[in-house]
């Protein structure tokens, strides 16, 4: 099949908030797959500098995701991926985020058909982070955590309660360990409203615990929040190693039983 016109696809990305140039270098990541700046730059028409500048503001916003050997190499979210984070966002224009939505078909086709993210994905800045939390949004799993509800509330007090809802919506179940805090308190009473199971460990066993972690599908996403760093490891070797970490945890914790969690 013939790729769509980048045109509308760029149209598609200036109406929710890309200027042409940022568009241009997506729709390049996209094209491209994993890739070196030199590489998505000569496809763009952009010189290496320029390229540069506009990868990290869009890895900040959540299009991109970054990893780095000996040198940095970026790759596109998914435009599914993105999508999801536009409709979490107070955006005035929801048309666009429509227009958006309905040229998925078209990123489809025009994407490399050899795409795949790298095993490790790396997130910087508020957006980065929200990007993070919205790839969990994609499992095909329950979601074991072990988070500082302290901290994800407190900065990010708009995002994380619509968080909750769209997860629910979206049918996705969380096991959660929180530090036994009175904001933690608050947030297990609904538990059943948000489809979570929490439990709650002594303050003092997580005395200056600021790492959050998720677990799910072959993913396993930590978080720091205070520095606002988020990195996705894709391995099914490490996220079972951490699924039999959490179930230790999680036999520990007031109301723990026996049963293993899988």
């Amino acid at each position: 099949m013939e790729a769509p016109p980048p045109q509308k696809l760029q149209s598609a990305l200036e109406k929710v908030g890309l200027n042409a140039c940022e568009a241009r270098v997506y729709l390049s990541c996209l094209k491209l797959g994993v890739q070196a700046v030199d590489v998505i730059s000569a496809d763009a028409g952009l010189s290496s500098g320029d390229a540069l500048v506009i990868l990290e503001r869009l890895h900040e916003r959540g299009f991109l995701s970054r990893f780095a050997t000996n040198r940095d190499f970026f790759c596109a979210e998914p435009p599914e991926v993105i999508a999801r984070l536009l409709e979490g966002k107070q955006y005035e224009q929801r048309q666009g985020i429509e227009e958006f939505r309905a040229c998925l078909p078209l990123f489809a086709e025009f994407a490399n058909p050899a795409f795949t993210k790298p095993e490790i994905a790396f997130y910087n800045g508020k957006e980065g982070v929200i990007a993070a939390y919205e790839d969990t949004l994609t499992s095909k799993t329950d979601i074991l955590a072990i988070t500082s509800i302290d901290d994800t509330e407190s900065v990010l007090p708009e995002y994380v309660p619509r968080y909750y809802l769209r997860r629910k919506a979206a049918g996705i179940l969380i096991r959660a360990i929180f530090p036994d805090t009175p904001m933690s308190r608050d947030r297990q009473k609904k538990d059943q409203e948000e489809l979570r199971e929490s439990r709650l460990v002594p303050r003092s066993f997580l005395e200056g615990f600021h790492l959050e972690y998720y677990i799910y599908d072959d993913k396993v996403a930590y978080f720091s929040i205070v520095e606002g760093i988020a990195v996705i490891v894709k391995s099914s070797f490490i996220a079972q190693g951490m699924r039999t970490v959490f179930s230790m945890l999680w036999q520990l914790a007031p109301g723990g039983s026996a049963t293993h969690i899988s």
